[in-house]
């Protein structure tokens, strides 16, 4: 019984060892407000928008709700169905969503890999371009002052165009972090979709911060390890091991 005991207590210790793993969280809007959740981050929504891909700027309008987050450019209004949404006929809109956790500056604690987006209303196709900022600065959002055609020339990763239709969570598979991403009716720069047909909004978004613990992503911090970090899986189980072994050894020892 006493060993079964020092084995239960060795197992609590792996696992109180293994954890520190981020969990993802999703940040819903309700509002054009910063949308937060237990996470401790805040996301904030920044509607823009620009009249083709290659040589206007893209510039900031209005973000509204109503299904999710929608973006007004232009002469378009909350009656001009389906305008209201985020589009890409007339004017190409995309929604900036800027994670902060209210402190100065930014940190990796601000940062998130998004995971899945959530369509809560839509009209034609859903087709969407992601972006992902990874320079070192905060980067110009007032307006955003460059065009969709050169953005992976300012430090914007493209994640990917995704070819969707109707409402629904999409899948963003990458393992990019950042606290500045782009998300916005598919642009057309990469061809490949049909493009002026898609009508949106977007309700909430999912993602996971930068972890503090374990092995730290290189868009996290260099691709470093941290002091302290939680030992690799390996390590557990050799050190289990040793525990294991160390408990039996004291059992042999005469009275």
């Amino acid at each position: 019984m006493k060993t079964m005991r020092n084995i239960s207590l060795i197992a609590a210790a792996l696992a109180v060892l293994a954890t520190g793993s981020a969990s993802a969280a999703t940040w819903t809007y309700s509002s054009t407000s910063p949308a937060s959740n237990s996470s401790g981050l805040t996301a904030t929504a920044t509607a823009y928008s620009a009249t083709n891909n290659t040589t206007a700027t893209i510039g900031a309008t209005t973000a509204y709700y109503g299904g999710g987050l929608g973006v007004l450019s232009g002469a378009e209004t909350t009656n001009s169905y389906p305008d209201h949404a985020m589009d890409n006929n007339g004017r190409i809109e995309s929604i900036l969503i800027s994670f902060s956790d209210g402190a100065n500056g930014i940190t990796n604690a601000d940062k998130v890999n998004l995971s899945s987006i959530t369509v809560g209303w839509s009209n034609g196709d859903t087709d969407f371009s992601v972006y992902a900022y990874k320079g070192a600065a905060t980067p110009t959002t007032s307006p955003l002052g460059l065009t969709y055609s050169n953005l992976t020339s300012y430090s914007w990763e493209l994640i990917g165009n995704y070819n969707k239709s109707g409402t629904g969570t999409f899948a963003i598979t990458n393992s990019v972090y950042s606290s500045h991403w782009l998300i916005g009716a598919y642009n057309g720069v990469v061809a490949g979709m049909d493009f002026g047909d898609d009508y949106f909004k977007m309700a909430s978004l999912t993602g996971t911060k930068c972890p503090t613990t374990g092995t730290i992503p290189a868009s996290c911090k260099g691709g470093s390890t941290t002091t302290g970090q939680a030992p690799e899986p390996g390590t557990l189980l050799l050190m289990g091991a040793g525990l294991l072994g160390l408990t039996r050894m004291s059992r042999r020892k005469p009275a």
